[in-house]
């Protein structure tokens, strides 16, 4: 990063950057802001034939310069470059737990336990639970249990960081007064969205934020066999 920074610096002139959209654009948009007048990251479509990235580059330069460029992903995150990271890792882990839980169903399923509902996560019903499976079994079950039990207290913890950092910003607390908002929705609506200046138009907003109204009519469905 520190090289990178230097190499930007050196450089005379008005920068223009345009990178493609990866793993470490969004860092290397953090790093690099400060040092050019203007930094753009893009989606690029799959090209066919021979590969280049002498070419690539040369292409990308173009299309900033003439402003061909179709598609932007906008990585600015404001005032909220701790709540981002903390939102995707509570998503992660949310989706890790249930996960968990599946693998636990399936487990049961598997030797024709019939499960059902939330009773078999809860430590006063397991075993009963454990006593249909046959011994070959049981310890698999032990082990998942286990790595459910170590999810939900990491779970927790994430969700509870996740509100700490949230309600940090004003906004948040407006926001979570609105039907239908909570603390993870709001969290992960303002940590997405930075700002909806962004945005050239209110209905643009609404839709990027899912509120956008969908007009369907039976006409509108086709049967297909």
């Amino acid at each position: 990063g520190a090289a990178l920074s230097e190499f930007f610096k050196a450089q005379a002139g008005t920068l223009h950057v345009c990178i493609e959209e990866g793993t470490q654009s969004g860092w290397l948009v953090e790093i690099l802001s400060r040092r050019v007048e203007r930094i753009v990251v893009t989606h690029m479509s799959e090209s066919r034939g021979q590969k280049s990235d002498e070419r690539d580059a040369f292409m990308l330069a173009e299309r900033l310069r003439t402003g061909a460029l179709e598609t932007t992903v906008y990585k600015q995150v404001g005032a909220f470059a701790t709540l981002r990271p903390l939102v995707r890792a509570h998503a992660m882990i949310v989706q890790d737990t249930v996960r968990g839980q599946n693998r636990i169903k399936a487990l049961f399923r598997s030797r024709g336990v019939r499960v059902a509902g939330k009773s078999i996560y809860h430590p006063a019903k397991r075993a009963e639970y454990l006593d249909a499976l046959p011994a070959s079994s049981r310890g698999a079950a032990h082990l998942l249990f286990a790595q459910y039990d170590a999810l939900c207290v990491v779970r927790d913890r994430a969700h509870k960081e996740l509100v700490a950092e949230s309600h940090k910003h004003p906004l948040t607390r407006q926001l979570e007064s609105c039907p239908g908002l909570g603390e993870i929705r709001v969290a992960q609506l303002v940590s997405v969205v930075v700002t909806p200046d962004r945005f050239r138009t209110r209905q643009q907003f609404w839709s990027y934020c899912g509120l956008g109204i969908v007009m369907r009519s039976s006409s509108d469905w086709v049967q297909t066999s």
